[in-house]
């Protein structure tokens, strides 16, 4: 009888230590990419970029926008409130979509967000580390604003080619004009 009960033992300790070693490689082959969340608010604000106080568009009530800090392979999911009393379509520049390029901000791929909605713009940036920035790409609104920097950082796995920086600083630069967007455009909004 012992001798039955001991083989009994080694078969439920042989099964219970393939099945913990099969739940584990699931684990690892199922982990996903991670996800990064961002609430956008879009509106005029008043700021000064030339000294002198002027409508100027502005994400969150900062101008220039927030800074999208994100590592390579991240998935991004931007919900953007538009509170412009226009249509606003932002573009993602030199980012490369994984998956779709039906986010990419760019008339003819998205429709503009109406005055008063939101849209949610969701994608993963591919395999590329550097410096970009976003815009809105309508009616030459990216004269008064709603733009920021983008940095996409490497993942821990990848090396980089070259000593890590002391720092990073954003630098963003545009033309700007003491007049509105929609009275330097050419045409009438």
């Amino acid at each position: 009888m012992p001798s039955v009960l001991s083989c009994s033992c080694f078969s439920f300790s042989f099964f219970f230590f393939y099945l913990v070693v099969i739940l584990s490689s699931l684990s690892v082959s199922l982990a996903g990419d991670p996800y990064v969340f961002y609430d956008w608010t879009v509106s005029y604000i008043t700021s000064s970029p030339l000294g002198l106080k002027q409508k100027v568009i502005g994400i969150n009530g900062q101008f220039p926008g927030p800074i999208l800090n994100v590592t390579t392979n991240w998935n991004v999911v931007v919900n953007v409130k538009n509170n412009l009393d226009e249509p606003l379509l932002l573009t993602w520049n030199g980012i490369q979509h994984r998956k779709n390029s039906w986010q990419d901000g760019v008339s003819g791929t998205n429709c503009p967000i109406p005055a008063g909605w939101n849209w949610t713009y969701q994608f993963q940036v591919k395999d590329q580390i550097g410096s970009f920035f976003y815009f809105p790409s309508l009616n030459f609104q990216r004269a008064v604003g709603g733009y920021g920097g983008i940095t996409i950082n490497n993942r821990d796995v990848i090396p980089l080619p070259f000593l890590l920086p002391d720092g990073d600083v954003t630098l963003l630069i545009s033309d700007w004009y003491t007049k509105s967007h929609k009275e330097c455009s050419i045409y009438p909004l």
